[in-house]
């Protein structure tokens, strides 16, 4: 009787991966262990071109430009088969590693440090259409960055494909450096409230700020209908390297058009106190996109923006209203759209103005003044063309409380704010304390605060203000040694910025 012989094994074939995730363009070198020569290669859809070494040693896989999912099968002489996934696509966007923001402020508080990080992370983060970034959370530092100190951030990044592209993951460690330089005040306001109601794409406002003239910028603008953007793109004039220093708060988009305004005041009254800006160095080939705010229909947004050229410039300062979708720069050169007729846009002089001085003694008359009045108001730096700013939109009011009690007993003392026109917000900065005092409408005096007068003292106060956009102005703000109102009623109040109806007595 004969031995019947063993069956044969064919001998496994391995590779080094069975998943290959490639970039167009991009190539790859696969490890085959225990083939026997030749090694035969198939693909499903052919979306990448494949090759195999004669020793049957390894599979080199070239993507195209064609992006997808294949499968490449590997079969060797003896039958041994393995199969290798592959997919093709672009990385969802490209996360920076190192980068430095540089800084002002006097110093710079945490919480705005904190922000403006994740903001310039935000910017630097190159996304693909249809990806989404996700920015962890910052920590605020320990303490302020004083003038010429420096705080690291190690800020986390997700940029998710969503099928569509390869997800992208790490951390972007910005290095900020507070650089000191001196306070500034513009001269010139840009004031762009005209057309209020935007409903086309196109540039709203243009100007222009020197090295030798800072500027202003003041927007404030509502959607009509369809969903767009508030862009404000900075370029340099110059091909020489510019950089720019900026000091900026924005609020919206929201629907209340008196908490916009209000928002924007304030935040900006904070920041320009301490000095808290960014420094840019622009190039002048790639416009800056300073502010990119989204609304829609309805929904107002607004800003203001202190811009000084450091060195190099000048720079164009453009504010463009752009619909989804559109690239921005596509708008920069066109033409400047129709206003809406209440000529609430032009370049206006403000060197000095909003600035003045009170005095208040104990026992004499109250001490008063009122802004945002038709006049005085800032002049047009052009005479001949028609654009004003009543209301003084834009202006820092600074107003410098000189406190006397010339008695022998303490006296009491109170700032107050007084309607003129109708329903209006207020946030006052004393000596850089924040008071905000609510809606008020009915022309009655409200306290911003009450001071106690030692006898025989005298002391100095700084008031400062900024005319809230949706408000109505004038205003009347003074010291009084009557106790005004203690404090703004509830909004539907009798008395309030918007009362309810009163029903008829009886019902």
């Amino acid at each position: 009787m004969l031995a019947q012989a063993a069956p044969t094994s064919t001998p496994a074939l391995t590779v080094s991966t069975t998943a290959v995730n490639l970039n167009p363009a991009q190539q790859q070198v696969v490890t085959v262990t225990g083939a026997t020569p030749p090694l035969q290669l198939t693909l499903d859809r052919k979306i990448v071109l494949v090759g195999a070494d004669p020793n049957g040693a390894s599979v080199t896989i070239t993507a195209t430009q064609a992006t997808g999912t294949d499968l490449l099968h590997v079969s060797d002489a003896n039958g041994a088969s393995v199969d290798i996934a592959i997919h093709v696509a672009f990385n969802a966007g490209t996360i920076v590693a190192q980068t430095t923001l540089t800084v002002t402020g006097d110093p710079a508080q945490p919480e705005w440090l904190a922000q403006e990080v994740t903001d310039w992370v935000t910017r630097l983060t190159q996304a693909m259409p249809g990806a989404q970034v996700t920015i962890g959370i910052v920590s605020r530092p320990p303490a302020p960055l004083a003038p010429g100190g420096t705080a690291v951030f190690v800020v986390p990044v997700q940029i998710a494909g969503n099928g569509q592209y390869f997800d992208q993951s790490g951390s972007t460690t910005v290095t900020a450096q507070n650089t000191p330089l001196p306070p500034f005040l513009p001269g010139l306001l840009f004031y762009d409230d005209d057309p209020e109601h935007v409903s086309q794409d196109g540039v709203l406002f243009r100007g222009s700020v020197s090295l030798a003239a800072p500027a202003r910028l003041y927007y404030y603008h509502d959607d009509l209908a369809d969903p767009r953007r508030l862009v404000v793109a900075l370029r340099s004039s110059s091909q020489d390297p510019t950089s720019v220093q900026l000091i900026e708060a924005t609020a919206g988009p929201n629907i209340d058009v008196m908490q916009v305004g209000d928002s924007v005041s304030k935040r900006f009254l904070l920041t320009k106190t301490q000095h808290e800006g960014v420094i840019l160095d622009l190039s002048g080939d790639l416009p800056y996109m300073m502010t990119d705010l989204p609304m829609t229909a309805r929904q107002l947004v607004a800003g203001t923006a202190d811009l000084r050229v450091l060195s190099g410039g000048p720079i164009d300062v453009t504010v463009l209203a752009v619909s989804p979708g559109v690239e921005p720069r596509t708008l920069l050169d066109g033409p400047v759209l129709p206003g809406d007729g209440h000529h609430r846009t032009g370049v206006f002089s403000i060197a000095g103005f909003g600035s003045e001085s009170l005095s208040f003694s104990a026992g004499g008359p109250d001490a008063m003044t009122v802004i945002g009045d038709t006049d005085p108001t800032p002049a047009n730096v052009d005479p001949s063309a028609d654009g004003r700013d009543y209301g003084d939109y834009g202006v820092l009011h600074t107003i410098d409380l000189t406190l006397a009690n010339p008695s022998a007993v303490q006296a009491a003392a109170y700032a107050f704010v007084q309607p003129l026109a109708g329903p209006a917000r207020g946030t006052f900065l004393l000596d850089g304390n924040v008071v905000d005092i609510g809606c008020v409408r009915v022309p009655s005096r409200y306290q911003i605060t009450a001071f106690q007068l030692l006898p025989g003292q005298t002391s100095h106060v700084v008031l400062q203000t900024m005319t809230d956009g949706g408000s109505f102005y004038p205003i009347r703000l003074g010291v009084t040694a009557t106790a005004p109102v203690p404090s703004a009623p509830p909004v539907t109040a009798p008395d309030g910025c918007f009362p309810k109806p009163q029903a008829p007595a009886g019902q």
